[in-house]
């Protein structure tokens, strides 16, 4: 078994088909209709990093993820906004494979940190996290928690 883990910049198409399968089924888990334009309009964005997991070549899951920029560390932070691996494809590591690849991806260009946001009931993806040492950060928003990575400890250590 073969997971790969391919960086899909704004504009960039050629994955837009598949990934459009990806979102439709991570929408279903919302019970929410699904827009195709969103897809499209996704990939148009400026700011829009995407990630996309293979096994052997199929389509196995998918980050939507937000460049910002911290004006006072001078530095741009990678926020993943969603998530999702594919039911078919979960305990076979392909989001610890995302993660790593979101972090190679953002270490290689000089972000300070990746962020996310992860429901309280999320048990299954608060251990994913875990295990690839983000931490919980407090926010006061009822039902979510943010969590962040510093990719230094010099950073950290600025806090």
């Amino acid at each position: 078994m073969d997971i790969s883990v391919t960086h899909i910049e704004a504009g960039n198409s050629e994955y837009q088909g598949q990934f459009e399968s990806l979102f439709r089924e991570y929408l279903s888990g919302f019970s929410m209709a699904f827009d195709p334009a969103v897809i499209e309009q996704l990939f148009a964005l400026p700011y829009f990093h995407g990630f996309m997991s293979f096994i052997d070549h199929k389509a196995a899951g998918f980050a939507v993820c937000f460049e910002s920029f911290s004006t006072y560390r001078m530095q741009r932070v990678m926020n993943i906004h969603d998530f999702m691996v594919a039911n078919c494809c979960r305990g076979k590591g392909v989001g610890k494979a995302q993660l790593h690849a979101i972090e190679q991806y953002c270490r290689d260009n000089h972000y300070l940190k990746i962020t996310l946001e992860v429901a309280d009931d999320n048990v299954a993806a608060k251990k994913l996290y875990r295990s690839c040492q983000y931490e919980d950060y407090r926010v006061v928003l009822k039902g979510q928690q943010h969590w962040q990575k510093y990719l230094n400890n010099r950073n950290k250590a600025l806090i």
